[in-house]
């Protein structure tokens, strides 16, 4: 299921080097947010790594298949409430011939959310 253009939308995206980086707004409306959880709604770690895998496909402006996750830290919680504008850093990026890989930090107003290791097989 994708996620894009229900679950958040890209605000904007900027490349300097090797890095991406995407600044995204999240739906609070969004019916994930009414299951997870009524009254103090958080977005769920598969959640997070979903749009990371949507964006790196953009980047690559390719489909990938999520081979392996690793080294995933889920320092604080995104709540929609809370936190609408999240951003995405993508650095490290390695793209070969049959596999791409990278590292994330998601972040919002100095703080970092998350971070994950993610190789795709194109």
């Amino acid at each position: 299921m994708k996620l894009l253009d229900s679950l958040y939308t890209i605000n904007s995206e900027e490349v300097v080097d090797n890095h991406h980086s995407f600044a995204i707004e999240l739906n609070a409306e969004h019916f994930i947010y009414k299951a997870h959880f009524p009254g103090e709604p958080i977005t769920p770690g598969v959640c997070i790594m979903q749009i990371a895998h949507e964006l790196l496909e953009r980047h690559c402006g390719c489909s990938l298949d999520v081979e392996c996750v690793k080294n995933v830290k889920f320092l604080r919680v995104i709540t929609p409430i809370e936190t609408l504008r999240v951003n995405y850093i993508f650095q490290k990026i390695t793209i070969e011939e049959r596999e791409v890989k990278c590292q994330v930090e998601v972040s919002a107003e100095g703080d970092t959310y998350a971070k994950l290791s993610i190789v795709c097989r194109k």
